[in-house]
């Protein structure tokens, strides 16, 4: 299973001209990984995702960005490998889709906008989210709630 760096360059390059936040971008890791749990049966990366004060996060990636603060990120995700650090890329297209998807989805919604979203009644946040806890959010609700975005998403084109 892969690690987030090659998820969270995907999504920086998806967004070069559009500038993304850690904030934002770590909502975007956590909308990929439900949609890859619903559509694909599987998780989009082995990294946990924890319920914190302001949504959804991803640990690993909050913590190598938060030097950005709520600035635009200028830089990729790399991976120290072989005493090297390299830029790793997503090659897996089914996976490229997935990440994708969560752009075309929300390219658009800002980070405030998105703490919002995860936010609401019902979500795999609400229902794990305790104060000053930074608990680990289940795969299974994450994988139920998407399933029922994804139906609802159907629906909506149709």
């Amino acid at each position: 299973m892969l690690s987030t760096t090659p998820i969270v360059n995907e999504f920086l390059d998806l967004a070069s001209e559009d500038k993304i936040t850690n904030l934002k971008l770590v909502k975007l890791c956590y909308i990929a990984q439900g949609l890859s749990l619903a559509l694909l049966d599987k998780p989009l990366f082995s990294e946990v995702i924890e319920a914190w004060q302001y949504g959804p996060v991803v640990p690993s990636v909050y913590h190598e960005f938060k030097h950005f603060r709520d600035q635009p990120i200028t830089e990729k995700s790399v991976e120290y490998i072989n005493g090297i650090y390299s830029e790793i890329k997503l090659k897996d297209i089914e996976l490229k889709n997935i990440v994708k998807l969560a752009w075309v989805l929300y390219k658009d919604t800002n980070a405030e906008e998105l703490v919002d979203i995860t936010h609401q009644p019902g979500t795999p946040w609400s229902l794990t989210y305790v104060p000053n806890k930074n608990k680990e959010i289940d795969n299974v609700l994450m994988k139920v709630y998407f399933l029922k975005y994804v139906e609802n998403l159907k629906k909506a084109i149709a």
